[in-house]
């Protein structure tokens, strides 16, 4: 806990608090740019009308957003390039965390993931109705499983931590993330 004044303030409550500011502007900003485009629905019956007929317009037709190279097998090369993307943010978040602004960078990334997720969810959910939740979980599973996990322990080190060098749970989260870009390459296009 940290003081300020005569009131405490947990740093884990602005935390969890900025992800929710992000969820709701998310949300806002979500609802608000479909309904801001005039005659979208015209708009839609319009372009499915027009639609050419290829296996793969067919294919995002019923899953938007997901783009042929996310449902192609996995390769070395895709896994190459997911798990150095992963790594970098992954390091990122670990120097982060050794800086003073630890706590002010981790409450931006907060409202930054809440926005993401409450923006995608939005978007799969106005395109697909409740369907759209199941699209959504598919795209995250099973990599999900161990992107969390690492990064709460990356944020659990930013914002509990006193900026010391700590190698075996940023180590942790690496091996997390590594495993995870894993099955993001190689399961994930299963699921999709």
């Amino acid at each position: 806990m940290r003081k300020s004044g005569r009131v405490q303030i947990g740093v884990w409550k602005v935390f969890f608090f900025c992800f929710w500011v992000g969820i709701m502007a998310g949300t806002i900003v979500g609802n608000w740019k479909m309904v801001r485009e005039k005659g979208a629905e015209e708009k839609i019956i319009g372009e499915v009308e027009e639609w050419r007929e290829t296996e793969d317009d067919r294919y995002n037709m019923f899953y938007p957003g997901i783009t042929p190279w996310r449902r192609q097998p996995g390769n070395w090369e895709k896994f190459q390039f997911l798990c150095g993307k992963r790594l970098k943010e992954g390091g990122l978040g670990w120097l982060l965390g050794l800086t003073v602004c630890a706590p002010a960078g981790f409450c931006l990334l907060a409202v930054y993931l809440g926005f993401a997720f409450s923006w995608t969810i939005t978007w799969y959910t106005i395109e697909l109705g409740l369907m759209g939740l199941l699209y959504f979980f598919r795209s995250c599973f099973p990599q999900m499983i161990l992107y969390l996990p690492a990064w709460a322990i990356l944020t659990w080190q930013g914002l509990e931590g006193k900026a010391r060098l700590r190698l075996f749970p940023a180590l942790f989260a690496a091996v997390f993330l590594s495993v995870g870009a894993g099955l993001e390459a190689f399961a994930n296009p299963w699921f999709l």
